[in-house]
């Protein structure tokens, strides 16, 4: 496959002892995940959310019917980080998907990393396009008149 064909990866650490990270949609920016009382974190996703896969368990926290669909076929057991990345290419995403791998730490018995990848598909965002009504931040999409063109030379 092309580098532009295979789904693109933002890896990022953050430093040692630092909360587990809070991401959020780079489409829409809903958090895409909520700690319930007992402060585990569980899936919110918003429409653009692909997956969540956490590294340490070797399994799915959350897939989309979309991504149920395409991975319909595979086996989605004993995945580790490598063989997630071969995955999300045979079973057809491109650079469509954009997955976020956020590796960070901690004490437990001793120093602990961990790795989570949340899938975003950047396909969905297709879909948002064709609503009817497109919000932005929240509110209803002006009804802006076309931007005219001025002459600068003269």
């Amino acid at each position: 496959m092309k580098p532009a064909s295979k789904p693109q990866y933002a890896s990022v650490e953050q430093p040692f002892g630092c909360q587990p990270p809070k991401p959020h949609c780079p489409v829409c920016g809903k958090a895409v995940l909520q700690v319930d009382d007992d402060g585990l974190a569980h899936a919110d996703p918003c429409p653009h959310l692909a997956f969540i896969f956490v590294g340490e368990a070797g399994e799915f926290e959350y897939r989309s019917p979309a991504f149920e669909k395409k991975a319909a076929p595979r086996r989605l057991n004993d995945l580790d980080l490598v063989k997630l990345r071969k995955l999300l290419e045979r079973i057809g995403y491109g650079n469509k998907l954009l997955a976020l791998e956020v590796t960070y730490g901690g004490m437990a018995c001793g120093p602990v990393w961990y790795t989570d990848v949340y899938g975003f598909d950047y396909e969905t965002v297709e879909d948002d396009e064709e609503a009817e009504e497109v919000e932005l931040c929240g509110s209803k999409a002006p009804d802006a008149d076309p931007v005219q063109k001025v002459d600068m030379a003269g």
